[in-house]
C-alpha cells in the first residue's frame, strides 16, 4: 500500500486507457469534479469501503463517462483521499487491477484479496470468450426470430467485396427488407476500444452495410458517431453470462455490485428498439425506391 508520489507510479494504462489528456490545465473539468464529489460521498458513507476501478466507472457510468471517473480517481489518489494498492491479475501477464480505499480503512486487505479472486474468474479467458460467444448467439437467436436472414458470421466481406485492410472481421451480418446490417456485440464491462470502433464502421461502410452494434454500455460521443453515419447502438446494460454460471454471476452481483445475469434469451423489450429503428429505416428505404425509374 503507498501513495504515488508521481506520475509514473501512476500510469494511465492501469485503467486500460489510452489517448486522454491529463495535463494540470485540463483536471478543473466539471465533470471531473462532479464525479470526485460523488465519489467522496461514496467512501464518506461507508468508508470501509474498497473498490476496484471498473466498479466505480460501472457504478456511476449512467452520470459520468468512464474516463471521466478515470480521471477523478487518479486526482484523489494525487490529492491523497484515496490511497491504492495494485495487484497482478495473472500471475506471469502484464495486466493488473488497482483498488482504491481510504487511508483509515485498516481492513482492505481480505476484500482485495476477496475480490481479486471474483475479478480473476470471471476475467479468465475460457469465460470471457463464453460470455461474448453467448451474447452473440442469443442476439443473433433474437434477430432471427423478428424474421432477419444471417448472411454469415465472424465475417469480412458481403456481395463481392471484401475488407483488407485489417484482419478484423464482423461478429455477423444479418439482412431483412432489402436492409443489410453489419453487427459487432460487445459484452464487457468496459467499453469498445475507440480505436476498434472506428475499424468495424469502416468495415460496414467499405462492405455497403448500416453499423449495429450491441454493446452493454457505450458513451454518447461514441453513440453519436455511429449515429451520425446512418447506424444504431443498441445498449442491454447488464453482462450476459451463459447458463451453468449462475454462481459466479451471483458474487459478481452481491459481492462486486456489478450488473450481471445468466439468460436464455433476450428480453423482447431490447431487440424492441431496434426494430423500431429498423422499420423507420425501413419506410425510408421503401420510398427513395420507389422514386428509382
Amino acid at each position: 500500500m503507498f501513495v504515488p508520489s508521481d506520475e509514473s507510479a501512476y500510469e494511465d494504462e492501469d485503467f486500460g486507457v489510452s489517448g486522454l489528456d491529463f495535463s494540470p490545465e485540463n483536471w478543473q473539468d466539471p465533470a471531473v469534479l462532479k464525479a470526485k464529489k460523488e465519489i467522496k460521498e461514496i467512501f464518506k458513507q461507508a468508508p470501509q469501503s474498497v473498490f476496484y476501478h471498473i466498479q466505480l466507472e460501472v457504478k456511476l457510468e449512467k452520470n459520468f463517462f468512464h474516463w471521466v471517473t478515470h480521471r477523478a480517481i487518479k486526482e484523489l489518489i494525487g490529492e491523497g483521499f484515496l490511497i491504492y494498492e495494485r495487484k497482478p491479475l495473472f500471475i506471469g501477464k502484464n495486466t493488473s487491477v488497482l483498488f482504491v480505499f481510504m487511508r483509515k480503512n485498516r481492513y482492505y486487505k481480505h476484500k482485495v484479496k476477496r475480490y481479486l479472486k471474483i475479478i480473476q474468474e470471471y476475467s479468465d479467458p475460457d469465460i470471457a470468450k463464453a460470455c461474448g460467444e453467448h451474447a452473440e448467439i442469443l442476439f443473433t437467436y433474437a434477430l432471427l426470430k423478428r424474421g432477419f436472414r444471417l448472411i454469415g458470421e465472424d465475417i469480412n466481406e458481403f456481395q463481392g467485396k471484401k475488407w483488407i485492410e485489417t484482419n478484423h472481421n464482423l461478429d455477423f451480418i444479418i439482412e431483412k427488407d432489402g436492409l443489410s446490417y453489419g453487427c459487432e456485440v460487445k459484452n464487457t464491462f468496459g467499453y469498445i476500444e475507440k480505436e476498434e470502433l472506428e475499424i468495424k464502421m469502416k468495415i460496414c461502410e467499405h462492405l455497403g452495410l448500416i453499423p449495429l452494434f450491441i454493446m452493454r454500455a457505450s458513451p454518447k460521443d461514441y453513440n453519436n458517431t455511429i449515429i451520425k453515419r446512418g447506424g444504431f447502438v443498441l445498449i442491454f446494460e447488464t453482462q450476459i453470462y451463459p447458463l451453468g454460471q449462475e454462481k459466479l454471476v451471483k458474487k459478481i452481483k452481491e459481492i462486486l455490485g456489478l450488473p450481471a445475469l445468466c439468460s436464455r434469451a433476450i428480453p423482447d423489450g431490447i431487440i424492441n428498439r431496434f426494430m423500431r429503428f429498423h422499420d423507420n429505416k425501413n419506410v425510408n428505404f421503401l420510398k427513395v425506391t420507389k422514386k428509382l425509374p
